[in-house]
């Protein structure tokens, strides 16, 4: 298990989960066959060994950012998956990283990274150049926040961060003020145990990965529980993509990826090994999905990342 996750317990969930009313239930029209790895990206990049890659983020040109967690930089791809820049390095001023974890593009292509170490999230352009920052500490009340993990923004700015110390989301306004929390311990209904990535639906709802609780918990754009997400397989689940009605789930503890629909039922499961590559997968910490439908793994506990592509019946 990755440091971050800290102490992690075994939880078996029965939450009743289940989706909100109103949402028409179909299987994916493809169930897939399985997940082939077509290139490993490893090894010394750009003058270091890759080591312990965590977050992924894909612009809108499928570039490809990895937070290269275990050197505290982040390494740019271009469209090829071919390295052509870093920035950061360890340390406290701008543009340097301390623990960096989660990252997210927003809509104007600059990127948001959770620099756990630093308490904050760093907002980057698209050179990577450091552009602002927001405080993860508030220096008249030291334990209000806890450890930055899932980041997610909306189209007008909101920030959500997922505090996995302090088992709840923090949420900032468009201008970096703190505005107010979302969740807080427990195993139920939008209670949080050790949340990690968040993403937003094609619905506008934000699905926090609940991993702790080992489920997906959706509230909707208020911050108001909607449903959850319980699959029997799910032990710690990292993180998530959405592909249609369903959800591709990375599980941490498990290293195998999971595709669950809205109700929980689960299409295709995959992993630890997985065709094309006989190294099976080691305490993976992020999945995201390329606009051409590549899926790429962050395979943190192998040092490396994995470009793979799903691969369906009918092929």
């Amino acid at each position: 298990m990755v440091q971050r996750l800290f102490l992690f317990t075994l939880l078996i969930v029965s939450c009743g989960g289940g989706p909100r009313s109103g949402i028409e239930e179909k299987a994916p029209s493809r169930i897939p066959a399985y997940i082939l790895v077509e290139e490993e990206i490893s090894g010394r990049i750009l003058g270091q060994k890759l080591n312990c890659p965590f977050g992924l983020a894909i612009d809108e040109e499928n570039r490809m950012v990895v937070c290269d967690a275990g050197n505290d930089r982040l390494i740019r791809f271009d469209s090829n998956f071919k390295p052509v820049f870093e920035r950061g390095g360890p340390g406290g001023e701008a543009g340097l990283l301390n623990n960096p974890s989660h990252m997210i593009f927003d809509t104007d292509l600059s990127l948001l990274v959770s620099d756990e170490g630093n308490r904050r999230i760093v907002r980057l352009n698209r050179q990577l150049n450091f552009v602002d920052e927001i405080y993860f500490y508030d220096q008249d009340d030291p334990i209000k926040f806890g450890a930055a993990a899932g980041v997610a923004v909306t189209g007008y700015g909101e920030v959500w961060v997922a505090d996995r110390e302090k088992n709840q989301v923090a949420i900032f306004d468009n201008v970096g003020q703190f505005d107010r929390f979302v969740g807080d311990f427990g195993y139920s209904g939008g209670q949080l145990n050790q949340p990690e990535k968040i993403l937003i639906d094609q619905e506008g709802n934000f699905v926090v990965c609940d991993a702790g609780n080992s489920r997906l918990v959706v509230y909707d754009s208020y911050g108001n529980f909607d449903y959850d997400i319980v699959g029997d397989n799910l032990v710690y689940p990292i993180a998530a993509a959405q592909d249609g009605r369903s959800f591709w789930v990375l599980d941490n503890a498990t290293a195998q990826v999971t595709l669950i629909d809205y109700s929980g039922a689960v299409r295709f499961i995959a992993g630890p090994t997985l065709i094309g590559n006989r190294i099976p997968l080691k305490e993976p910490t992020d999945l995201t999905m390329c606009h051409d439908g590549r899926m790429v793994i962050a395979d943190g506990g192998n040092d490396r990342v994995l470009i793979c592509r799903v691969v369906y019946d009918s092929e």
